[in-house]
């Protein structure tokens, strides 16, 4: 008999009986002679044969191994943790369609890559035990050791993809490294493989879905940009170089995701949608789609355009790509001795549009956030710009937002990676010393003059740190500890707030080394210019942040990684050691 995954009443997977043959050793790699490896090897030796041959890529000849079938096999598991995948991780990063989980295929016919999606979900949806190493649980030894098996195999699919990606992003949570940083390189280059994000290139590999679905093309778009966030993110600490190419300009948005799960597009379910309106019945999940919502903008579209959450991550990942670009760029030319006109190893102009950009975009989720969060104070005032240029007032937010409390760990994770930016922006340039005299300088004795752009950049940098970590990231901290008091809501949170949460910590750490705790004011000693703390001190600001870490680290061993960082900027080096020792080449 074999194990099956049947669609149930509400939507989501039931399984069935178990299969006839597994392979009971799961080795993590095929003994030589036993792989019976059938990729086709011009897809990478020569892709000129390739497309004139056009083969098609078999399914991997491989079995499941003993581990992984208990493990998915136990009671109800397989439709459990999807349903908590979905409930959960799916709503801040949805890039596996739903529709696709209900369409009622045997497990076991449709492949192991299935299996090892399945398993990757079961994975990421559940929390660290106590006492026991993410690298040694359980789910994650069995999750590697059939991802190497189907590597082997020469598995090549949409849904092995999936599974590393949700491994990957598991590793990061979990602060794995360098496993983590390993793995979305992989995935960056398995998704080059197949021809991602393009769907007609794609489907030379991937192959073709009958009647041409909107719903895969867009599923496989979202597969490229989840990998292009990960590797954006997970540079955001050491700053080296990127893996994943920059997106063209033709490339597309995600489209809102709440047309992208409920609207028909399959023929299949064009037919159970049909026999709903005839017997009044309910065959699949309810359909609260919009039609007029299924659009795709580009990647130029104007930040003030309402969009979906998947989408505003992807373009917070855009705006860190160019903030880490400008940072090594900045770092590069002061090595080379690289100046312009003015004696700058940085293009003022440019610093000055990614500041504007970055905290009109955070005000903007702001405000897409929570009605309380409204009164929240810009990130950066135009005190002290180095431009005239204001910035452009945003929208209110859009209407399908939610604007509830357990929307806060869902919608947090785009706002964070703009606050993320912003430290990393402010840090480099807050200190222009270093700059002048090469990272990692110990000496005061030979330090050059700072042109006028360098002091005047310095004046805004520190008041946009202090800005940030004590205003700001405060208060998103005070609203996530809200928001995770219950397990429902912590089991919510996306580890792509740590990165800002962290910085802002250390941030604050520096703040009271140098200056003690004088409340956050600025340069005129005015609360407003600080961020609104409303007198909170930079100690309180700091025990703050640091309580909202310790409880994110119940979900996340990321944050205690962070945590015990941050021993290391009692130091008087700190701020040096974060922002300018790192090499660039």
């Amino acid at each position: 008999m074999a194990l099956s995954l049947l669609p149930r009443e509400d939507g989501l997977i039931k399984l069935a009986a178990p299969p006839a043959v597994i392979n009971s050793r799961g080795p993590l790699w095929l003994p030589a002679g036993a792989s019976n490896n059938r990729f086709p090897s011009a897809l990478l030796l020569d892709i000129d044969v390739f497309k004139w041959a056009q083969p098609s890529i078999p399914p991997p000849p491989v079995a499941v191994p003993r581990d992984v079938y208990d493990i998915l096999s136990r009671g109800n598991t397989v439709q459990d943790c999807a349903a908590e995948y979905f409930d959960t991780v799916h709503r801040w990063f949805p890039f596996i369609s739903k529709k696709r989980m209900t369409l009622g295929h045997t497990l076991w016919e449709a492949g192991p890559d299935l299996a090892m999606l399945f398993l990757a979900m079961k994975l990421i949806v559940t929390p660290p035990q106590e006492g026991i190493d993410a690298a040694d649980n359980e789910l994650y030894t069995a999750a590697k050791g059939l991802l190497a098996l189907l590597e082997s195999g020469g598995c090549v699919s949409l849904l092995c993809l999936q599974a590393m990606v949700l491994v990957a992003m598991y590793e990061y949570g979990q602060g794995i490294m360098p496993a983590a940083w390993m793995a979305v390189a992989a995935c960056a280059r398995y998704a080059e493989m197949c021809g991602l994000p393009g769907f007609k290139e794609s489907s030379a590999v991937l192959g073709a879905v009958g009647w041409t679905t909107w719903t895969e093309s867009e599923e496989r778009r979202r597969v490229w940009w989840a990998i292009y966030i990960l590797d954006r993110v997970i540079c955001l600490g050491n700053k080296k170089r990127f893996v994943m190419p920059e997106p063209e300009k033709h490339y597309l948005l995600p489209v809102d995701d709440g047309a992208w799960a409920s609207t028909f597009i399959f023929l299949f379910f064009f037919y159970l949608f049909f026999i709903q309106r005839i017997t009044n019945t309910s065959c699949l999940t309810q359909d609260n789609g919009d039609p007029g919502r299924a659009l795709s903008g580009g990647i130029t579209t104007p930040l003030e355009q309402p969009q979906g959450r998947f989408a505003r991550l992807v373009q917070a990942s855009m705006l860190v790509s160019r903030t880490v670009t400008h940072v090594r760029t900045t770092l590069r030319n002061q090595q080379l001795g690289g100046r312009d006109s003015n004696g700058d190893p940085f293009d003022i102009n440019e610093v000055d549009d990614l500041i504007n950009t970055l905290t009109s975009f955070g005000t903007l989720m702001q405000q897409e956030l929570l009605p309380s969060l409204n009164s929240l104070p810009r990130t950066q005032s135009n005190t002290g710009s180095t431009s005239s240029a204001s910035s452009p007032t945003p929208p209110p937010p859009p209407a399908w937002h939610f604007l509830t409390s357990s929307s806060i760990p869902l919608s947090s994770p785009p706002l964070s990676l703009a606050y993320s930016a912003l430290f990393l922006l402010y840090g480099i340039h807050c200190c222009p010393e270093n700059l002048l005299d090469g990272p990692g300088a110990r000496s005061f004795e030979k330090l050059q003059p700072k042109t006028a752009n360098q002091h005047a950049l310095q004046v805004r940098s520190v008041a946009g740190l202090r800005s940030l970590s004590s205003g700001a990231v405060r208060e998103l901290c005070m609203e996530l500890l809200d928001a995770v008091m219950l397990p429902q809501g912590l089991a919510k949170v996306s580890p792509l707030c740590l990165d800002s949460l962290y910085s802002g910590l250390a941030t604050l750490r520096w703040l009271w080394k140098e200056g003690g705790d004088d409340g956050g004011s600025g340069e005129d000693g005015s609360p407003e210019e600080a961020g609104g703390t409303g007198g909170v001190g930079v100690m309180q600001a700091a025990e703050d942040v640091g309580r909202c870490m310790s409880r994110l680290g119940g979900r996340w061993r990321l944050a205690e990684e962070y945590l015990g960082l941050i021993g290391f900027h009692d130091v008087g080096i700190a701020m040096a050691w974060k922002w300018g020792e790192s090499g660039v080449c």
